[in-house]
């Protein structure tokens, strides 16, 4: 799916809430930057400690999970296995591995936590996340034709993207991609979705990249699907229960596990950055923004999840979308102390600041897949208006 330019879709953006005064734009870009220096001068051993202990918690309920799970399949003991390498993978990918991985730790020098070698428990590449997500999502936040990650290249989420018989099966699609996500990530950096109007670039992406993605695949099928299984199957062979037990119990239950995990990060990703009230942005007017439509294209392009501390750790702090998209390197377990901070700046600026529970914005999520799986649908694009004057920061 190939965004059209925003220029050459029909009707007139939306203008852009917020500042529109040079003035005003300094003032809130300032007050923003502010927030952020006053509390990376926080940030120090709590922090270091935190995430330590956390490497901790995500080992030893994996430890236990895949202990458990070679245990006959359906016991108590097998769903407990089942449930702690759920939390372990999703704790692993969410707080841990997708935070260290924008830096948030590299401060401490520790070669545990270095953002650009960690290699993270899941089926996309270190090094296409750092790319496609880190740079190209963080940079150019919903930005139409740049931002690949509105509509992640494979669904029609708002109306400026023409509408195709194809996408009338986008919903049940969807609830594929939510159980597989993990593979539909690895595979995100090739851009399949060009091989229609790029087919010559897009084949030699492929063949660039391809080597890279089927080797990362390859180390996380083997792992849950043959090493551990033949694992287990030993185990329970000397405990005299047969091999074929220990194999399925293990097999099955790394299936499980890995299913629960993928649809849990769908369903917060999603909210996150697809929930009713999103904006979409103009390419052509991204070059040279000021510095206050960076930030607001990060507000205006998130949508954050109400929740309790547990809630906010097992969606890797993601619940506070808003603020990550403001602070990707801030160790996320300081946005929910910065979120009532931004709100209050948002709401003296005239800013929009989206949040609701995950029921609320998981609903209107399925409400915007299934309205624009057929004609029509709703206009996302923002117009970014540059006072007279104004200059990038």
């Amino acid at each position: 799916m190939t965004p059209p330019n925003a220029n050459e879709a029909s009707g007139p953006a939306a203008s852009c809430p917020g500042p529109q005064t040079l003035a005003q734009l300094d003032a809130f870009a300032a007050e923003l930057d502010q927030l952020r220096a006053d509390t990376m001068k926080q940030v120090g051993a709590v922090d270091a400690r935190y995430i330590i202990r956390l490497l901790w918690a995500i080992r030893l309920t994996e430890s236990a999970g895949r202990l458990l799970v070679m245990t006959p399949m359906w016991l108590p003991t097998w769903w407990l296995g089942v449930a702690l390498l759920t939390l372990s993978k999703s704790l692993q990918n969410m707080e841990f591995g997708h935070n260290v991985m924008h830096g948030q730790y590299d401060w401490m020098n520790d070669p545990r936590v270095d953002g650009k070698t960690h290699e993270w428990d899941t089926a996309c590449t270190k090094e296409d996340w750092r790319h496609f997500h880190n740079y190209m999502h963080h940079h150019y936040t919903n930005v139409l034709g740049l931002d690949r990650d509105f509509g992640y290249g494979m669904l029609r989420l708002s109306s400026e993207v023409p509408w195709e018989p194809r996408f009338l099966t986008q919903a049940p699609y969807a609830i594929i991609v939510a159980m597989l996500f993990e593979w539909a990530i690895a595979i995100h950096n090739l851009e399949f979705e060009h091989l229609r109007d790029k087919r010559e670039a897009t084949l030699a992406r492929f063949q660039a990249l391809w080597p890279r993605v089927k080797a990362k695949m390859g180390v996380q099928f083997r792992k849950d699907y043959m090493w551990w299984p033949l694992m287990g199957g030993l185990v329970t062979l000397v405990w005299g229960h047969g091999l074929v037990a220990g194999l399925l119990s293990v097999l099955v239950g790394n299936a499980l596990a890995n299913v629960l995990r993928n649809l849990w990060t769908f369903v917060v990703i999603f909210c996150g950055h697809f929930a009713a009230g999103v904006h979409t942005f103009d390419p052509a007017l991204v070059q040279g923004e000021h510095k206050g439509h960076w930030y607001l294209r990060q507000i205006l392009g998130s949508a954050n999840i109400k929740g309790g501390r547990f809630f906010h750790l097992m969606t890797g702090n993601l619940s506070h979308q808003i603020e990550h998209h403001l602070y990707p390197d801030m160790p996320a377990r300081r946005y929910a102390q910065v979120a009532p901070t931004v709100r209050e700046i948002c709401q003296r600026h005239g800013v929009p600041y989206n949040t609701g529970s995950m029921l609320g914005q998981l609903l209107t999520v399925a409400v915007r897949v299934v309205r624009h799986s057929l004609p029509g649908g709703e206009r996302t694009l923002t117009s970014l208006q540059r006072p007279s004057g104004s200059a990038a920061n």
